[in-house]
């Protein structure tokens, strides 16, 4: 199976090659590596988890890509139909905008890896590079760079499905309520 997973990882490096979003090949591998140590023990289907993982951007509303692209890619590969299916649900249900509960454990999985990306530092650094590529504003309000802290980020560690997730989650969240807590004072000029 190493064939597919080489041929999918290839595919997906193609098409973020030029992600200046922080939906970059990087973020990309990061879940997959995230996901495989929370699939860790657990009974899942690997393939479909790292596969799943791989491809989960592909059709990100965000970045402006066509539907259709995964199941193109898939179509090309030597995994059972079940499978494709079982991929294709597993990366519908990452989407935090969807607000959708995870259906099997290799969703759950997918959801907690991709949403521990965005926490943390390397969440902070994607935010902000996220807002710059978007020309969104640092600090001004409602859909400012900080206002997506509390609108989605703070709000993503206690939503982890698997306790793995919830223990790397911790961390992260807390050194994210440190950043905040310096940048406000930064911000407003508070010299202590």
């Amino acid at each position: 199976m190493s064939h597919v997973i080489e041929a999918t990882r290839q595919y997906v490096a193609t098409l973020h090659a030029d992600d200046h979003t922080g939906h970059d090949m990087s973020h990309v591998e990061r879940v997959v590596r995230l996901a495989e140590v929370i699939a860790e023990g657990e009974t899942v289907d690997n393939l479909v988890v790292t596969l799943a993982a791989l491809l989960h951007d592909v059709e990100d509303h965000k970045l402006g890509r066509p539907s259709g692209l995964v199941r193109f890619h898939l179509d090309t590969l030597s995994v059972t139909e079940n499978q494709k299916r079982h991929i294709l649900t597993v990366i519908e249900e990452s989407s935090y905008s969807k607000g959708v509960l995870p259906s099997s454990r290799e969703s759950a999985i997918l959801q907690d890896a991709d949403r521990l990306d965005a926490i943390g530092a390397i969440g902070i650094a994607r935010t902000f590079q996220f807002a710059g590529s978007r020309g969104t504003a640092l600090h001004d309000g409602p859909g400012s760079a900080i206002a997506h802290f509390e609108d989605k980020l703070l709000k993503l560690a206690r939503g982890m499905h698997t306790e793995k997730a919830r223990q790397l989650a911790m961390e992260r969240h807390a050194f994210m309520e440190t950043f905040l807590h310096q940048f406000e004072k930064e911000w407003n000029g508070i010299c202590s």
